[in-house]
Parts: structure tokens; sequence; C-alpha cells
């Protein structure tokens, strides 16, 4: 068994995750901007940690999944962040979905000091990551990710190697972008659908068994947008970053994405409706506003 792990990030993704490292038998040293997220897991069994340094000065690996890139680099180089307190040797396990050109910047400086990363953000939702069937997307030094194979063993069944740092943040974001538009276009489809009297559940059942199915029909809308409880634990704010993620490499690369800036474009409408913090099913609830002549 590994020695102390350092989890960092206890939010809708890290809770569940942290959770299932201890049921797998790791020792965790735990931080969280939250004292009562830090308090939660304490409770089961995780060593509580009063700063991002202290988890890094008890740890030799340490994960990282926090909201976005810049809260990344705060955790890397803030006043009591990870480079205060990690040493030569060490490992960075980063698991958000981040925005690959600053993984490689935080790479960089943790490699002038002789420290490993590895990003390796995940898909599979709150779901997943409660029953530790992520699917895991890991870029870096192959034999770093096969030193961190244990770890990441406990929280997904599929491990993808996909090459150098900055792989696994690119192919999360190129993944929930086509998870963005499968969402707002099915949601298009059943709006249309109703409108014109079909069912709307038999017709999410019809796509199910049909050429138009995808993630979204088999399991986004039977479980959280015909029930309309829009509760699977991602945000829309957080689909949005991720497709802008997607947008921003295709601008810097020069790569003509059409339907990656409408889809962009959609759920940046409803940011702009105060939707950040609703659940990025709720893209329906937009569409349907709009179908109805209330946008």
């Amino acid at each position: 068994m590994e020695g102390k792990i350092g989890f960092i990030g206890l939010g809708a993704m890290g809770q569940p995750m942290s959770k299932r490292l201890l049921a797998a038998g790791f020792q965790l040293v735990v931080y969280d901007l939250r004292a009562e997220a830090v308090e939660a897991l304490a409770a089961k069994g995780a060593e509580p940690a009063s700063s991002v340094r202290e988890v890094a000065e008890k740890c030799r690996k340490v994960i990282t999944i926090v909201p976005n890139s810049e809260a990344v680099e705060q955790v890397v180089f803030g006043p009591e962040g990870f480079l205060k307190g990690a040493r030569a040797g060490d490992v960075l396990i980063e698991m958000t979905s981040a925005y690959p050109p600053s993984t490689l910047k935080v790479h960089q400086a943790l490699s002038a000091k002789g420290i490993s990363m590895i990003d390796a953000p995940v898909s599979g939702g709150v779901v997943g990551a409660e029953a530790g069937t992520l699917s895991i997307m890991v870029g870096g030094e192959e034999a770093i990710f096969e030193a961190c194979r244990p770890i990441l063993s406990a929280l997904g069944k599929n491990l993808f190697y996909l090459g150098g740092i900055g792989s696994g943040h690119t192919m999360k974001a190129i993944n929930n972008f086509l998870s963005a538009t499968t969402m707002a276009a099915t949601s298009e489809a059943v709006i249309l659908a109703a409108k014109l009297g079909l069912s709307p559940q038999r017709v999410v059942e019809v796509l199910q068994a049909s050429t138009g199915r995808s993630y979204s029909t088999d399991f986004k809308f039977p479980k959280f947008v015909l029930p309309r409880t829009f509760n699977s634990g991602f945000s829309l704010g957080l689909m949005y970053k991720d497709v802008d993620i997607v947008t921003r490499l295709a601008k810097e690369f020069r790569i003509p994405m059409f339907m990656a800036n409408m889809v962009h474009q959609l759920f940046g409408y409803a940011m702009a409706q105060g939707g950040e913090k609703d659940d990025h099913t709720a893209i329906f609830t937009y569409l349907e506003s709009l179908a109805k002549g209330e946008g």
C-alpha cells in the first residue's frame, strides 16, 4: 500500500473520490478551502490539513481536483501552496478539467524542482465517482502513470494513457464538448417532438434504440431531464468552461470548429441569464424557454 496520499479539492467530485480511496485502504491527508468539507472527510478517517503546503509536506503523491486552471495555479504557486511543501521525487496527480497550456506551465515549474506530474482528468460524473467507475484520461510520463496506477485504479475502471503532459486535459475538454453537444442537440430534438405532439418519454425510448442514441439519451434524459430533477452534480458553468477550452484551443491552433462555437454560444447564453450554478442538464430549460418565446 502507498504511503499517505494528499487530496486537495473536496467538492462534488472530490468528496466521493476521496471516500473511494479511503474505502480502498489508502491513508489520506485532505484539504479544501471549506472547513466543513475537510471535517466531513476527517469523520471518515482522513487526516485534515490546514493548508496545501501541509498536504505537500506530509505526502509524496498529491491529487488535485479543483474548479479550473486558475485554481490549480493558486494551489501550486500560492504562498502556502504545493511548491512550498513539495520536494524532488514527489508527484502531482492533477485531475481538474484544466486548460492544457496552463498545465504545461505548471509542469515546467514542477520539473525545475525535480517534481513529477501527470494530468488525469475524469469522466463519469458524481455517479461514477461514487461507484469507482470513472474513465480517467492520463497525460505525462508513462512511468509516472504506472507508478500512480494503483491510486487511479481505485477511482476508475477505464484508465487511458494518452501521451505527453497535457494530453489528458486536452482529451477531457474534447469529451465534454461532445457531451455538451449531444445534450443540446437532444434537448432541441425533444422540445420539437413535444411541440408536434409526441411524448418526450417515448421519443427518448426510441432514440435509445436508434441511431440518434447518445449518453444523453441513455442516461441524462431518463435520470435528470424527463423527471426535471436537473441534478447530475456537474454545473452549467463547468460545462461552459470545458467547451470554452475547446474553442480557445481551436482558435490557437487555427482549427475550424463550427459546432463547438455554436455550443459555446448556447451555454454562454445560459450563463448570461444567470445559469452558472444550474446543473448542466438544465440547458434543456433554457432551450425550452426560447421555444416558448420566453427568452
